[in-house]
């Protein structure tokens, strides 16, 4: 695994005082699936759990952001052509999480397909957000992307979710159209959008 640049990060928190954190970005290892599942879960659960049924919800989440699923996903993913990322603070935390795939195009989308990559599952920890940390795990994804050659970069966002559209609209993405996400019985409208590379 190629080393991961440090960068210092100058948020304010709710604390009175500023404070440096440290975010590094690098390849999710199997053994941080437990922290990811959390991740995903629990924002998964703040921004869309009210718009579901409780037991789409639970069925969506074990399937999804069990311990097991995430590290399925991480040790297959050559054969799912899929790289996750993620941010760790100083003390190697896992703070939020992201996944570049490739071989996957939606049907609103220009040219040639095989120029295309999905940004998939951006999640940060609730208590991480406004720090920054969205915006360099969508950089390394971009980075990667571009240096395997691809062309376009597209991701979906639920429609209610705006500030995840306002910080992709502030990382250079624009609505290309829009397709349906399920959670079980619940079919909702999401945003595809996409960004040349």
């Amino acid at each position: 695994m190629a080393a991961a640049k440090v960068a210092s990060i100058v948020t304010t928190s709710q604390l009175p005082y500023k404070t440096a954190y440290e975010v590094t970005i690098g390849d999710a290892l199997a053994s941080d699936a437990a922290a990811i599942a959390l991740i995903g879960a629990n924002t998964f659960t703040a921004t869309f759990g009210f718009s579901v049924s409780e037991s789409d919800l639970a069925t969506f989440l074990a399937s999804t952001y069990s311990a097991e699923a995430v590290e399925a996903e991480i040790l297959n993913a050559q054969q799912t052509n899929t790289s996750t990322f993620v941010a760790r603070d100083g003390t190697g935390a896992v703070l939020g999480f992201v996944q570049l795939v490739r071989g996957l195009t939606d049907p609103c989308l220009q040219g040639d397909a095989a120029s295309h990559a999905e940004l998939r599952r951006l999640y940060v920890d609730t208590t991480a957000h406004g720090k920054g940390i969205g915006s360099r795990l969508i950089a390394a994804v971009e980075n990667k992307a571009k240096a395997e050659g691809f062309k376009t970069l597209w991701l979906t966002v639920w429609e209610d979710n705006t500030s995840a559209q306002r910080l992709y609209q502030r990382q250079g993405y624009v609505k290309v159209g829009e397709t349906d996400f399920a959670t079980g019985n619940c079919i909702q409208t999401d945003l595809v959008l996409a960004k040349s590379l």
